[in-house]
């Protein structure tokens, strides 16, 4: 048995099932395991940076304490129990995350691209819409925990990698079944469109517009603010693709994403994107990250 006291704390996470996604227990995990990542200042650091240039007047540096917070809460607490305990996952999501809004946005335009940003809880948000009878099709890099969250989710991932991805969103959207993309992380070597952000440069993931422009279909931003109670997910304006360039189309999704994090800047976990450095940030970041969970992974067996 291991003695590594964060994997001890992870092991009464993992016991407390559906009630471990807040409460003291998980707090003094968040705490720990923040304390422990290798890129904890790294992460502070580039996060008050960016803040800065794009929210003046703002405290950059309380920002950026509580978008770190939310980010081990998301990538330590939300995957843990999505590993360790699916069926408990999938329970809080149907008990706690409210659609009402999507779903009604939905019956009035139909089958539509949905689309937020990487906030607070994101492997919950893209879970909960996978389990309702929204059930899009879900857009990921690569295999991850959502994949434990339900042996059902088979006919709903499309995998980036594969280069039918956008044929097979187009033809999901013809056919009346919308779909989950997430545009704001850049990985390497793909396409990018630059749009402007809180008043800078930002580049997001280029081929949404050309998605919705071949499918006829709308994007309906989406935004939550998720915390361990739950969340509401709330929309914007649909954006229509008619007679829009790939650059028009997707800068006013970005605009309208914007909005939501200057009302809510410690929801977005990927603050330190925008900046020049993104890449090597990243590498820094995800290097911290498997180190951590090199302790953590311990309370799985």
């Amino acid at each position: 048995m291991s003695t590594d006291s964060l994997t001890k704390a992870a092991r009464r996470l993992i016991d407390l099932g559906v009630d471990a996604f807040s409460g003291p227990d998980t707090d003094e995990f968040v705490a720990e395991a923040g304390r422990a990542h290798a890129a904890r200042e790294t992460h502070l650091n580039a996060t008050a940076e960016a803040v800065a240039a794009r929210l003046p007047g703002a405290s950059a540096e309380e920002i950026a304490a509580g978008v770190y917070e939310n980010f081990i809460w998301t990538h330590f607490v939300c995957k843990l129990l999505m590993t360790a305990a699916p069926a408990a996952a999938v329970d809080f999501t149907h008990k706690r995350f409210d659609i009402g809004e999507l779903s009604r946005r939905l019956e009035t335009t139909g089958a539509a691209i949905l689309s937020g940003f990487h906030y607070s809880g994101y492997p919950l948000a893209a879970l909960g819409l996978a389990m309702s009878p929204v059930a899009p099709l879900i857009s990921k890099a690569r295999v991850d925990v959502l994949d434990q969250g339900s042996e059902n989710l088979g006919n709903q991932v499309v995998y980036l990698s594969d280069r039918s991805a956008a044929l097979q969103f187009t033809r999901g959207l013809k056919q009346g079944r919308s779909a989950w993309l997430m545009v704001d992380v850049v990985l390497p070597d793909v396409r990018t469109v630059s749009t402007r952000f809180l008043g800078r440069d930002m580049d997001v993931v280029a081929g949404m517009g050309k998605i919705a422009r071949l499918s006829g279909r709308p994007c309906v931003p989406v935004f939550w603010a998720m915390t361990g109670q739950g969340a509401k997910l709330t929309t914007g304006t649909p954006i229509l693709p008619a007679e829009r360039s790939e650059e028009e189309f997707t800068q006013d999704f970005v605009t309208s994403q914007a909005e939501f994090v200057a009302e809510q800047p410690t929801q977005w976990l990927e603050w330190y994107s925008v900046l020049d450095a993104a890449p090597r940030l990243r590498a820094e970041i995800k290097r911290g990250n498997e180190e951590l969970w090199a302790r953590v992974a311990p309370a799985l067996q």
